[in-house]
């Protein structure tokens, strides 16, 4: 009978075998540490354990087996009499383990055991053809060894004397029980070399040190690394971002101003690329890590209002904000950021902006207040932001309130980015959802566990909104990777050193902004206050003003075609 073979059972098969043996050498891989450790202290422990000449070790002694030999004889029958069979090897033995023998032997000793107990140690054993029999014992101590063997076979040579008979056999004592220690053999038989005895422990470390890998990895299911976060959320991710140095996070820099070369700032470049050009996908299916890739991706019009939002709290996502908004302005494009996360607004520190008056003060004056007169210039020309407010006392009911604002933020700046609470801390991103027009989430690599990418990703695919991505901050950094993070080359490369580190490093966010001139749209002249009309100082030098008026000039074609 011919069964007919289903290819897709087959490709099913073999792909989850492959993902089994991916997820395998991921766990090697991450824990290689793990594997290194436990195969070199197998190595060493077995170096320093056994000796290095093993036979010249004395071998421990286990016990000691006393055994006492016996002669078993006949009496010669008178040929006038009838002949009287003898009694066989089998009944002597039985008679030397049962009955008068170990009840005679136990006295003597002064066991406290019964006869029965004290004869199932002995071991009797008779030789027919060499009429012969051994009695023998086994115990930890030599002397007692012997003094049993000798006692049971003294009270068997009493007993058959006693009982003579035609038939009886008569025994005598051939050899008296001496105790023979016994050595202690090993279960494995080890080489004699050191140096192979010290490699078979690390071979057996080693096979040790994969199976921790794995429970490790079993019971660790962070997502780190890129390929982690798209199995587990499949949302591509747009960006990875290095990890900031903490005197730059103590300090609340601008990386796209403090130093607009290095790899952390094209991070930041790459997300604005993603949210310009690339189209946004909606999640849809079952809503698990599962669905495929071809349901999660649907194009979507042009983006304004971009939500970013993380998993948990001090992911980097307000310091992701800031530079995605400075990054924006470098293209020439107006930025207007909206500090929404109510409960922990820490927005206005990255600017270096007053709290002041804001979104909650806008939504308790009813629609009264002005958003014009809310919004405030930032250290960074082109971006303005709404501070939280200062009216914070219910935070979870604002968010709900705050569509009058997102809807006239449209019209006040090319750009709105909204900074919003945690997606799994706090419920107020799901009411800002209708009012954007995609969402960015923001991962720090080995905070978000496997369940809690699912988790996000079927809260976004249930709401039907667009993702365009994923920007993963700090990531593992790979050994194939150049000083440009990412890339084959870094601007440490370049041919003039002092060039690059002059522009590389940066000198401080005054002396960026004084190079940086980005032209500012009408609609954000006639929203910002009179503060934000200050003059701009030429650039010192044309090297970044031909840098940024290319991408301004191609805005402003775009925005008059």
């Amino acid at each position: 009978m011919n069964v007919p073979i289903n290819q897709r059972q087959i490709s099913r098969a073999v792909e989850r075998d492959g993902i089994r043996v991916n997820g395998y050498m991921k766990a090697f891989v991450r824990y290689w540490y793990v594997i290194l450790v436990a195969t070199v202290a197998g190595a060493g422990v077995t170096w320093a354990v056994t000796p290095e000449n093993l036979a010249a070790q004395p071998q421990p002694v286990a016990s000691y087996t006393a055994t006492a030999t016996l002669l078993v004889g006949y009496p010669v029958q008178d040929p006038t009499e009838t002949p009287a069979e003898p009694m066989s090897m089998a009944r002597v033995e039985l008679f030397v383990t049962s009955g008068d023998v170990p009840k005679n032997a136990a006295k003597v000793l002064g066991s406290t055991e019964a006869p029965a107990v004290l004869a199932a140690k002995m071991t009797v054993n008779g030789d027919s053809e060499a009429d012969a029999l051994t009695i023998s014992n086994t115990d930890g101590d030599a002397a007692t060894a012997e003094l049993r063997a000798n006692t049971f076979a003294d009270e068997a040579v009493k007993y058959f004397k006693k009982n003579q008979s035609r038939s009886t056999p008569r025994l005598t004592v051939l050899q008296r029980a001496t105790a023979i220690p016994n050595m202690a053999g090993n279960a494995v038989v080890l080489p004699p070399s050191r140096a192979l005895r010290a490699a078979m422990g690390g071979i057996l470390g080693l096979l040790l040190g994969f199976s921790l890998a794995l429970l490790l990895a079993n019971l660790d299911s962070r997502l780190r690394t890129r390929e982690e976060v798209y199995a587990a959320m499949r949302t591509p991710v747009v960006a990875e971002v290095p990890k900031l140095k903490r005197v730059a996070r103590k300090r609340r820099e601008i990386t796209v101003l403090t130093a607009p070369l290095s790899p952390y700032s094209d991070s930041y470049r790459g997300v604005r690329s993603a949210i310009l050009h690339m189209p946004s996908g909606v999640i849809s299916g079952d809503w698990t890590p599962k669905r495929s890739v071809q349901d999660a991706t649907v194009e979507v019009p042009t983006t304004r209002a971009v939500l970013i939002t993380s998993g948990h709290a001090s992911d980097g996502k307000t310091t992701s904000v800031a530079n995605l908004a400075a990054s924006f302005a470098e293209t020439g494009l107006t930025v207007l950021v909206l500090d929404a996360d109510v409960r922990k607004p820490d927005m206005h520190l990255m600017f270096d902006v007053p709290q002041g008056s804001g979104l909650s003060d806008f939504v308790e004056s009813r629609g009264q207040a002005s958003i014009a007169s809310l919004i405030r210039p930032t250290k960074v020309p082109g971006v303005s932001m709404i501070t939280a407010g200062s009216t914070l006392e219910h935070p979870e009911t604002l968010p709900a309130r705050l569509g009058p604002i997102i809807e006239q933020a449209r019209g006040l700046a090319d750009i709105v980015l909204v900074d919003a609470a945690p997606i799994l801390a706090a419920n107020d991103v799901f009411d800002l959802l209708p009012l954007v027009d995609t969402v960015l989430l923001v991962v720090r690599s080995g905070r978000l566990s496997e369940a809690s990418g699912a988790r996000i990703a079927e809260l976004l695919g249930r709401f039907q909104v667009s993702v365009t991505g994923i920007m993963l901050i700090a990531p593992p950094r790979r050994r194939n990777e150049g000083r440009g993070y990412g890339y084959g080359y870094g601007y440490g490369e370049a041919k003039d050193k002092s060039e690059a580190a002059r522009f590389g490093k940066g000198r401080g966010p005054a002396r960026v902004r004084s190079e940086m001139v980005v032209p500012t749209s009408p609609r954000t002249e006639a929203a910002a206050p009179p503060a934000a009309a200050a003059p701009v100082e030429p650039p010192a030098e044309p090297f970044l003003t031909e840098g940024l008026e290319e991408p301004s000039s191609r805005v402003s074609e775009k925005q008059q075609a």
